[in-house]
């Protein structure tokens, strides 16, 4: 069991803390021999890598596992090894908060892009929890992924209204923003709303250079 939460108040050797979720005290007496529970307070870094991070990286792993049929343990030490090596570095610890926030986005960037590449399906959808939500997304309209389930071969779609009646090829589609949604989720944009649809799905669209839009086929 471990928790994670802000310091509210500290006197002397008593401190108080605001957990992110209840306190399972009776799994706490459970753990203790002595019927006094103990526990490691340490401060973290707000530079380091959050829970949330830790979240996504390790559910990424469980899914390459379960597509692969290799443990979660053994694909956790081959991401490890595969992405020290594309980062010529030493192997790391991702123990104890150990890594920071970028070098954990950069991480995710790296099992995600793999996972394309290999055609790994992954369930956990929640990019937005990486430290640059904006290089996610960009793999994500890269390989035709929809950014709300990861469907593949899914439409870009233009976050500002382009017009009717106007001539697609004639604009100038650097300018505008873009995401790529499947069937399902363009339909339900149109029916519940555009600003509505993105704060339900926590979606930032991404501009693109023109070399971008070119190599996207957008615009015809």
């Amino acid at each position: 069991m471990e928790y994670e939460g802000k310091l509210i108040r500290a006197q002397g050797d008593e401190v108080t803390f605001k957990l992110d979720r209840d306190f399972d005290l009776a799994e706490a007496h459970r753990l203790s021999l002595s019927g006094f529970p103990r526990a490691i307070i340490k401060p973290i870094d707000d530079r380091a890598v959050t829970k949330a991070q830790f979240g996504m990286i390790y559910g990424l792993f469980n899914d390459i596992s379960i597509y692969t049929g290799y443990p979660p343990d053994y694909i956790k030490e081959l991401m490890k090894a595969m992405f020290s090596a594309y980062k010529s570095i030493e192997d790391f610890s991702m123990e104890g908060y150990g890594i920071s926030q970028v070098f954990a986005g950069e991480f995710i960037e790296y099992i995600i892009e793999f996972c394309f590449e290999q055609e790994i399906p992954f369930k956990y959808q929640k990019f937005h929890l990486s430290s640059d939500i904006t290089r996610v997304l960009f793999l994500y309209m890269k390989h035709g992924a929809c950014f709300c389930c990861g469907k593949p071969n899914s439409d870009a779609a233009h976050y500002e209204t382009v017009g009717m009646g106007r001539d697609r090829r004639s604009i100038d589609h650097s300018k505008h923003r873009y995401m790529r949604l499947c069937r399902k989720h363009h339909q339900e944009q149109h029916q519940i709303g555009l600003q509505t649809f993105m704060k339900k799905h926590v979606i930032v669209p991404i501009k693109l250079s023109p070399q971008q839009v070119k190599e996207f086929k957008i615009g015809g």
